[in-house]
Protein backbone atom coordinates (compact mmCIF):
# COMPACT_ATOMS: atom_id res chain seq x y z
CA UNK A 1 0.00 0.00 0.00
CA UNK A 2 1.22 3.54 -1.10
CA UNK A 3 1.64 5.93 1.95
CA UNK A 4 -0.27 9.41 1.57
CA UNK A 5 1.58 12.56 0.39
CA UNK A 6 1.48 14.73 3.22
CA UNK A 7 0.41 18.48 2.76
CA UNK A 8 2.88 21.09 2.51
CA UNK A 9 2.11 22.26 6.66
CA UNK A 10 2.52 18.46 7.32
CA UNK A 11 5.61 18.58 5.70
CA UNK A 12 7.21 22.11 7.34
CA UNK A 13 5.99 20.33 10.86
CA UNK A 14 8.02 17.30 10.25
CA UNK A 15 11.04 19.67 8.74
CA UNK A 16 10.94 21.87 11.98
CA UNK A 17 9.92 18.76 14.43
CA UNK A 18 13.59 17.43 12.98
CA UNK A 19 15.39 20.75 13.32
CA UNK A 20 14.31 20.82 17.01
CA UNK A 21 15.31 17.20 17.48
CA UNK A 22 18.74 17.82 15.57
CA UNK A 23 19.42 21.08 17.80
CA UNK A 24 18.15 19.08 20.99
CA UNK A 25 20.23 16.38 20.86
CA UNK A 26 23.41 17.48 18.86
CA UNK A 27 23.42 20.40 20.72
CA UNK A 28 23.20 18.45 23.76
CA UNK A 29 26.00 16.03 22.87
CA UNK A 30 28.30 18.68 21.34
CA UNK A 31 27.77 20.81 24.43
CA UNK A 32 28.82 17.73 26.68
CA UNK A 33 31.79 17.32 25.19
CA UNK A 34 32.59 20.94 24.83
CA UNK A 35 32.49 21.73 28.13
CA UNK A 36 34.27 18.21 29.22
CA UNK A 37 36.80 19.19 26.61
CA UNK A 38 37.84 22.97 28.02
CA UNK A 39 37.59 21.19 31.36
CA UNK A 40 40.23 18.63 30.47
CA UNK A 41 42.13 21.35 28.61
CA UNK A 42 42.15 24.43 31.55
CA UNK A 43 43.59 21.65 33.86
CA UNK A 44 45.98 20.00 31.64
CA UNK A 45 47.36 23.32 31.37
CA UNK A 46 47.64 24.30 35.41
CA UNK A 47 44.20 25.56 35.71
CA UNK A 48 42.72 24.83 39.11
CA UNK A 49 39.99 21.66 39.26
CA UNK A 50 37.48 23.87 40.47
CA UNK A 51 37.80 26.66 38.43
CA UNK A 52 38.47 24.62 35.28
CA UNK A 53 34.60 23.33 35.62
CA UNK A 54 32.94 26.62 36.36
CA UNK A 55 34.34 27.99 33.40
CA UNK A 56 33.56 25.00 31.08
CA UNK A 57 30.27 25.13 32.82
CA UNK A 58 29.37 28.78 32.21
CA UNK A 59 30.98 28.16 28.17
CA UNK A 60 28.22 25.03 27.71
CA UNK A 61 25.53 27.80 27.57
CA UNK A 62 26.82 29.90 24.60
CA UNK A 63 28.04 26.38 23.25
CA UNK A 64 24.57 25.29 23.64
CA UNK A 65 22.75 28.45 21.93
CA UNK A 66 25.45 28.19 18.75
CA UNK A 67 24.40 24.54 18.23
CA UNK A 68 20.69 25.58 18.21
CA UNK A 69 21.43 28.95 16.07
CA UNK A 70 23.21 26.47 13.67
CA UNK A 71 20.65 23.87 13.73
CA UNK A 72 18.10 25.81 12.47
CA UNK A 73 20.35 28.14 10.25
CA UNK A 74 22.10 25.89 7.61
CA UNK A 75 20.48 25.56 4.21
CA UNK A 76 19.55 22.01 4.85
CA UNK A 77 19.08 19.24 7.74
CA UNK A 78 21.69 16.99 6.72
CA UNK A 79 24.14 19.88 7.01
CA UNK A 80 23.34 20.67 10.27
CA UNK A 81 23.81 17.03 11.42
CA UNK A 82 27.47 16.74 9.22
CA UNK A 83 28.70 20.11 10.75
CA UNK A 84 27.40 18.75 14.32
CA UNK A 85 29.36 15.35 13.98
CA UNK A 86 32.46 17.11 12.65
CA UNK A 87 32.88 19.29 15.27
CA UNK A 88 32.06 16.59 18.11
CA UNK A 89 34.62 14.19 16.25
CA UNK A 90 37.14 16.99 16.76
CA UNK A 91 36.20 18.07 19.78
CA UNK A 92 36.34 13.91 21.05
CA UNK A 93 39.66 14.22 19.31
CA UNK A 94 41.14 16.98 20.68
CA UNK A 95 39.56 15.60 24.18
CA UNK A 96 41.79 12.25 23.48
CA UNK A 97 44.59 14.22 22.98
CA UNK A 98 44.48 16.50 26.42
CA UNK A 99 44.15 13.30 28.15
CA UNK A 100 47.04 11.72 26.82
CA UNK A 101 49.30 14.91 27.45
CA UNK A 102 47.75 15.30 31.18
Amino acid sequence: MKPLPLSPAARWRWHVAARAVTAIAGGYALTALASSTLAVLAVALGMARVDAALAAMLSSFAVYCGAIAWSFGTATLARAWAWLAIVTTLLWMLRALALGLG
